[in-house]
């Protein structure tokens, strides 16, 4: 594809985007010349092999055009963030539904035990397969304040995650049980406190266990009853037969 920046360049593409919407619809081409690299080489992370040619660099494109006509600046955010954040999200859609996304998101992470943040530590160490940057970055911001607001933080995961993978799996049915109850689920939600005592009567558990690892319970319920499709996808395989 030609490109022709000089337009680019003139205007923000805050400002092009907003002509773009009042009629000048030949401003949309400017625009995807502008972000036509960064989406080449976006995608090329993403899949691991040159984007051009590929249904994921198509895909990205469309995102892109998606992103232009759905974009609102008053919202005060770059575009060049919201547009990232609609690219990744629609060409990880799309790998997943054809079984081309290989989700590499170590469930260590409830396990750091040093004081680098994990985001920042796992970036740099696979910066290759840190697919889907944006969508992880914000996913985690999610659940970290979801966790806040039970008074959880991330070294409070740290001290109580089981260290036996038995004990993981457990705690991950136990967590699937409260999602699966409407009457526990609100108990939780409301009262911001696992229901240890309902969940002991009705399922059979050992008190000690669930009592032991409940902020641990907690954030995996979260993570199962939310929409952080990235970290519930790596822990759905890590639970297959659970």
């Amino acid at each position: 594809m030609q490109t022709n920046l000089g337009l680019a360049h003139s205007y923000s593409p805050e400002e092009l985007i907003e002509r773009v919407k009042n009629g000048e619809t030949s401003l949309r081409d400017d625009l995807i010349n502008y972000y036509w690299d960064y989406i080449t080489a976006s995608v090329s992370r993403m899949i691991r092999k040159p984007a051009r040619n590929t249904d994921e660099f198509s895909i990205a494109l469309d995102a892109l055009n998606e992103a232009i006509d759905s974009f609102d600046a008053s919202k005060n955010i770059e575009f060049i963030k919201f547009a990232s954040v609609v690219i990744n999200r629609r060409v990880i859609d799309y790998m997943r539904k054809n079984n081309k996304y290989k989700v590499e998101y170590p469930f260590t992470y409830f396990e750091v035990n040093d004081d680098e943040h994990f985001l920042d530590r796992y970036s740099k160490d696979n910066p290759e397969s840190f697919t889907g940057n944006l969508e992880v970055q914000e996913e985690i911001m999610k659940f970290k304040n979801d966790l806040l607001s039970y008074g959880i933080t991330y070294e409070d995961l740290v001290k109580r995650a089981p260290k036996h993978h038995d004990t993981k799996l457990l705690c991950i049915n136990i967590a699937k049980k409260l999602v699966a109850s409407n009457e526990l689920s609100k108990r939780l939600s409301t009262d911001k406190r696992l229901p240890v005592s309902e969940l002991t009567s009705t399922f059979g558990l050992n008190r000690k266990t669930v009592e032991n690892h409940r902020k641990y319970i907690i954030a995996l319920y979260l993570i199962l009853n939310s929409d952080l499709d990235v970290i519930k996808s790596y822990m759905t395989t890590l639970t297959k037969g659970v």
